[in-house]
């Protein structure tokens, strides 16, 4: 690869740091500030809003974490692909599980010595497998989505959509503070790893241009 090439490459990659993946925890962001102060009846709609990015975040964490360890070189092309599906995400779920320290996570994502702290979140964090199913709700395109109430002041969201396969996938969600809390919770985690592995990536390919530029 031309210097003139990786150049681009990390210009195109800066860009998806700063907007990309930005974009889901901006938006959740503004979910949460609002949403408690809108109208009724507009809580459902902006509740299913902070689903969709909470699985745009997740799938933009996977397209980060199996790049970098699948084909790190190539990481600029495989970003401008299709985004990951739920089995991409399980797959990342599975290697994560199988690392038995921070460090070891780090590695095999050729991050040696990079964001600890991040790694050491990312391996302890538990139940991750379950936003499998938002991400497959989302694989097609938006769901269905009714706001069924429950009862006086209660109501669920059922979301009804069919994943890559055709398969029919189904989902019910609480219209509760806690759940639309912790969707935006799970999406500034997302955003915050996938950002803190890319920006490590991103730095040392930058040092490494600069140091040759100087030899």
């Amino acid at each position: 690869m031309t210097e003139q090439s990786q150049s681009e490459d990390l210009d195109f990659l800066r860009g998806y740091w700063e907007t990309t993946l930005w974009k889901p925890q901006v938006v959740a962001d503004n979910v949460l500030t609002g949403i408690y102060l809108a109208d009724a009846s507009y809580r459902a709609a902006l509740a299913t809003l902070m689903l969709q990015e909470c699985a745009e975040a997740a799938r933009r964490l996977s397209a980060i974490f199996l790049s970098l360890r699948n084909s790190p070189e190539n990481i600029s092309a495989l970003l401008k692909q299709n985004l990951p599906t739920a089995n991409d995400w399980e797959q990342m779920i599975n290697i994560v599980e199988e690392q038995s320290s921070p460090d070891e996570l780090l590695q095999i994502l050729g991050l040696e010595d990079g964001p600890l702290k991040t790694a050491e979140e990312f391996l302890n964090t538990r139940a991750l497998l379950r936003y499998g199913v938002p991400i497959s709700l989302y694989e097609r395109g938006p769901p269905t989505v009714i706001n069924n109430k429950t009862g006086t002041n209660e109501s669920v969201l059922e979301l009804y959509n069919s994943d890559l396969s055709g398969k029919p996938v189904t989902a019910t969600i609480p219209l509760e503070e806690e759940q639309v809390v912790a969707l935006g919770d799970a999406t500034g985690d997302f955003v915050t790893w996938a950002r803190d592995f890319l920006g490590t990536y991103i730095d040392r390919k930058e040092a490494q241009i600069s140091f040759k530029s100087n030899l």
